[in-house]
């Protein structure tokens, strides 16, 4: 339904005022113009409540490759075709105000952009936006001008990060407040094909948080780590991202009795999880210093599995002792089977070979 004042001059600019329009629900207001001559260009001012986009993703869920709403989120990214032909229709500025919008798996406060479209390229410049207890600002980049890609340069701050990971990507595990900085570009005509070639870089910093599922203080202890939750004081990340795959050196976690440092990837075209986070206990003894213990990380990310690297370890914390052991070993060997002590050949290869030589020894006597 569509009410307002019209102006059609003799050079078709077309002026529409006082605009009131409903659009399945969504009413906006404000006023517009549009010339008519060849492309139609728009320049619109509009304003709306709360903007229900939700049905968009559903659509795109129900008709996806994975089937169903539910079934698309445990399996993968959708691979409906996404036809955005319709950058094509117009040219023109759009500014839009709007309390809040639903976007199915996104949920935004209130928010100002303005829509760019020049020849079926269009940029969303997110001048104010409040989202999950933050603000984002960026760009947000569509073109399909020679097939569809994405692309754009965002910032987030104070984000809930958890309420944020449930809604993208199905991860609750993680609670606190986070800033970001994320660039990033991707193609492909279905989402499955964009997050799979997505590529560019970000950072990452948190402050008070917790990590539910694993009590990390507990597997520092020598208890069952399960079950529990981690409480951290701050987290600093920077990532790389290339061929849909995140990649991460750099992480730095801050407890109260420990740090934690962690490297690896997430997959995010699969949608898995492979890193380790190794926390440091600040004190254990003074003649050591600090325990550390891998945990490994893997598995579909919305449920994976986490478990100590008992062997990573060991040559973390007992390097030293293992290699006095080694040469305890090697020592005695060397002494049994009369070995010089300046033979260069491993443990390993010295055993081997005394081996295959009393073989042969033995094998000769045969002919004797």
């Amino acid at each position: 339904d569509l009410r307002s004042g019209l102006t059609l001059t003799a050079d078709r600019r077309l002026a529409l005022r006082n605009i009131a329009v409903d659009l399945g629900g969504n009413s906006l207001t404000g006023q517009a113009d549009l010339a008519l001559n060849g492309t139609p260009r728009i320049t619109a001012n509009l304003r709306t409540g709360a903007l229900d986009l939700s049905a968009l993703s559903d659509e795109t869920a129900e008709t996806g490759g994975s089937g169903s709403p539910t079934t698309a989120g445990l399996e993968g990214w959708s691979r409906q075709e996404i036809n955005a032909d319709w950058l094509a229709a117009f040219d023109g500025d759009i500014a839009l105000s709007a309390e809040s919008i639903d976007l199915g798996q996104l949920a935004l406060g209130p928010t100002r952009a303005v829509l760019h479209n020049d020849r079926a390229r269009m940029v969303f410049d997110l001048q104010d936006m409040s989202a999950y207890g933050g603000k984002v600002a960026g760009e947000f980049v569509v073109n399909n001008r020679s097939g569809l890609s994405v692309g754009g340069k965002l910032t987030a701050q104070g984000v809930q990060m958890r309420d944020l990971l449930e809604d993208t990507a199905g991860v609750t595990r993680f609670t606190g407040d986070g800033t970001a900085a994320l660039s990033f570009l991707g193609s492909g005509q279905s989402l499955d094909a964009i997050m799979r070639s997505l590529s560019g870089n970000g950072t990452l910093s948190m402050g008070r948080g917790t990590i539910a599922g694993i009590d990390l203080d507990a597997l520092l202890g020598s208890v069952d780590a399960e079950g529990g939750s981690t409480v951290f004081d701050s987290v600093e990340a920077t990532f790389d991202i290339a061929g849909g795959v995140l990649r991460n050196d750099d992480l730095l976690m801050l407890l109260p009795n420990f740090n934690a440092t962690g490297a690896g990837q997430v997959n995010l075209g699969a949608r898995t999880l492979d890193y380790t986070v190794t926390p440091k206990a600040l004190r254990v003894n003074a003649a050591r210093g600090g325990l550390a213990v891998p945990v490994r990380i893997t598995g579909p990310w919305a449920d994976p599995e986490i478990k100590a690297d008992l062997r990573a370890a060991i040559d973390l914390n007992f390097a030293e002792e293992k290699q006095r052991a080694e040469d305890v070993v090697r020592e005695k060997i060397q002494e049994e089977l009369n070995i010089a002590p300046d033979d260069s050949r491993s443990t390993e290869d010295i055993v081997k070979d005394e081996l295959e030589n009393a073989l042969k020894r033995e094998l000769f006597k045969l002919f004797d």
